[in-house]
């Protein structure tokens, strides 16, 4: 194995000892084998171009397949070359080995773990669907298998949906054909009639067969409506009938076509009969306009037509026409919706023209529950709603309508802001638009704080800086250095913030600190390094958070017990910019409790120092003169950023720059 490898990403087949493996967990297993995830110690080797050899990726997750009764090492090796090395190939799984269980005898292959879910288990190459775990060679495979379980007692018939079954391309979008015995239809009912054949409702017992993608198997949807259609035993080509009668349906599951079953036998009269997806309204008796969904436009429009008014016939003609723009179950229903309906009103913005409030709806919009076959309504949960207040407009017209609604949709798919309806507010009679509570983060106008109604800030980051310096002065009682020059100086210092991703410079107990060491000295200071338990403060979408554990310098200045103006100009020599990449950052000050001298919490300038950076090119081989130019160039634009913001730089010298 390892005499095939080509190319410098190709792995290296190796024999890896068990005990190199641990957190060994179970992940799956059938009548073959049992799939683990588990930890390999030494890890995987693989190529390094900086250090010019194969060193080892440690604590790699790998997947381990035990082979039920692998002792028997030809049906193992078979195993083995199922699987792939060759570092180009994203068609078959990644295998880095062989192992051993030392109890049971049993060989393990040693599998890529990041990849598994995407290979199918059984035939290890890509999942035809990866999304869903479906592989289509062996749910063929499965399919021809079955082959010997049943037979409609024709030949001919057999032969074709044998066909019919190894022409599925797809987990779900495809149906499995099938013959299916007549004695799994319940409560037949009669629904149309001509002089070709009889369609009847039944209920399919055992139901059609539908890919479990989590168990990775076939299984059944019980109790399943289905169409019969009946073709009548008088015809000496009767076979050649039925099969291109078949022909004129599809096996794909599709909204706007019926998908075709099967084909069963009336076990009485001999009459075959086609077993279609029920695609046909019981109310009117057409064609659903969502067969998927078995919803039938018509049908509930006439149902949305009745049972409310707005009192004003100008309204109520503008909502039947926004209603009649339906065209698929998951479209909005645009209704009249009582202001009673809504609580917790809170006004969040108002110009001259219209004032924005945020509440909750009572009953919420509807939705199309396609088991019911009708519109239902979500009780369980209370659905916030943005409402739009069109101020004067106690006198609506048809261009007041238009003109408010032109940037919003009925289509739960657009990339516009959804609309529900419209209402009107009983005390002032000013007409309401609905909207989907998106509104307030994203409408025409931009990015608004759901908290104070402004344009965020950072609208990428939805982060709004009056809050955030809010947020910050709130939490003023919360800390103290107990020194009040100190505590003004950081909360002037946190004041200062003006982008989502800067610093927030903070008093940091000395006894977030761990693992000290020194790491240099002058004659005004020594750094050490530390690990930072709890972490900086970082902005994550709406929220501060922190990242535990940061490696950190501390720069104490020798003498500081007195805090100086000295000290707090060499803070103020640091950035807070997260990303001005010429100056070190500082994250804020703490203090010795044994020494009382202060401290500043500095970004982590790994390397050492410079000199011995530039000159050890043993230690660091990918200092080449192209990253020495661009590292002088960075120290240049550093200096410049020095001389523009007028900060002090005595100390840079080539020891310490």
């Amino acid at each position: 194995m390892r005499l095939k490898i080509n190319e410098y990403n190709d792995t290296i087949f190796e024999w890896i000892p068990y005990n190199q493996f641990n957190e060994i967990k179970e992940m799956n297993n059938d009548s073959f084998f049992t799939i683990y995830s588990a930890k390999w110690k030494n890890g995987q080797l693989f190529y390094s171009f900086s250090k010019v050899e194969y060193i080892r990726h440690t604590n790699k997750f790998v997947t381990l397949k035990r082979l039920y009764n692998s002792q028997n090492i030809n049906d193992f090796f078979n195993e083995v070359k199922k699987y792939s090395i060759d570092g180009s190939s994203n068609n078959i799984l990644k295998i880095y080995g062989i192992t051993q269980n030392s109890d049971t005898k049993d060989y393990i292959l040693v599998l890529n773990f990041e990849d598994f879910e995407k290979y199918c288990a059984k035939c290890n190459k890509l999942y035809t669907d990866t999304r869903f775990n479906w592989c289509k060679p062996c749910q063929i495979e499965y399919l021809e298998q079955n082959f010997i379980n049943w037979t409609s007692g024709n030949k001919e018939i057999d032969n074709f949906i044998q066909g019919m079954q190894l022409k599925v391309n797809g987990y779900s979008s495809d149906t499995i054909f099938e013959w299916i015995s007549y004695n799994q239809f319940d409560n037949i009912k009669g629904m149309d009639k001509n002089d070709l054949n009889i369609t009847n409702l039944a209920i399919w017992k055992d139901g059609s067969l539908c890919f479990d993608y989590q168990n990775k198997k076939w299984s059944r949807v019980m109790g399943k409506e289905v169409a019969l259609k009946y073709f009548y035993n008088n015809s000496q080509n009767i076979i050649d009938e039925l099969l291109n009668e078949v022909k004129k349906y599809s096996i794909k599951n599709s909204r706007d076509t019926i998908s075709i079953h099967g084909i069963s036998q009336n076990t009485d009269t001999k009459d075959y009969i086609l077993v279609l997806q029920n695609g046909y309204c019981t109310g009117c008796g057409e064609k659903y306009s969502d067969v998927t969904n078995n919803w039938c436009k018509p049908c509930q429009l006439n149902n949305l037509f009745t049972n409310w008014t707005s009192g004003n016939e100008k309204i109520d003609e503008f909502i039947q026409k926004m209603q009649l723009k339906i065209d698929k179950p998951s479209d909005i229903i645009f209704e009249w919706i009582p202001y009673n309906k809504f609580n917790d009103i809170k006004e969040i913005s108002k110009d001259g023209f219209t004032t924005e409030y945020l509440a909750i709806w009572e009953d919420g919009p509807l939705y199309y529950d396609c088991n019911r076959k009708e519109y239902a309504r979500d009780l369980t949960t209370d659905k916030k709603v943005a409402l739009k207040c069109l101020d004067i407009s106690q006198n609506i017209t048809d261009k007041i309508l238009n003109k408010a609604i032109k940037e919003y949709s009925i289509r739960d798919d657009d990339d516009t802001l959804i609309m529900y309806g419209i209402s009107q507010n009983l005390s002032t009679n000013n007409y309401i638009i609905v909207l989907h509570d998106r509104y307030f983060e994203k409408n025409f106008e931009g990015y608004y704080c759901i908290r104070c109604a402004n344009i965020y800030t950072d609208a990428q980051y939805k982060w709004c800086l009056p809050c955030k310096i809010d947020y910050l002065k709130q939490n003023f009682t919360n800390w103290t250095s107990k020194n009040v020059r100190i505590d003004n100086f950081i909360q002037g210092m946190q004041l200062k913030i003006s982008k989502s991703n800067d610093i927030v410079f903070e008093w940091i107990p000395y006894n977030q600190f761990e693992e000290i060491k020194e790491i240099g000295k002058g004659g005004f200071a020594i750094v050490y390094s530390a690990i930072w338990k709890d972490g900086p403060l970082h902005y994550n979408w709406n929220k501060y958070t922190r990242e535990p554990n940061q490696k950190v310098a501390l720069k104490c200045l020798n003498n500081s017990q007195d805090i100086s103006d000295e000290f707090l100009n060499e803070v103020q020599n640091y950035s807070t910019e997260k990303y001005s990449n010429n100056i070190l950052k500082i994250y804020g000050i703490t203090q010795n409790p044994d020494t009382k001298d202060y401290i500043m919490v500095l970004e982590y300038a790994d390397g050492g120092k410079f000199y011995d950076y530039w000159i050890d090119n043993g230690k660091h081989k990918n200092f080449n003169w192209h990253n020495k130019i661009r590292t002088l160039n960075n120290i240049i634009k550093g200096l410049k950023e020095i001389h523009q913001k007028q900060m002090i730089w005595d100390c840079v010298e080539k020891l310490v720059i």
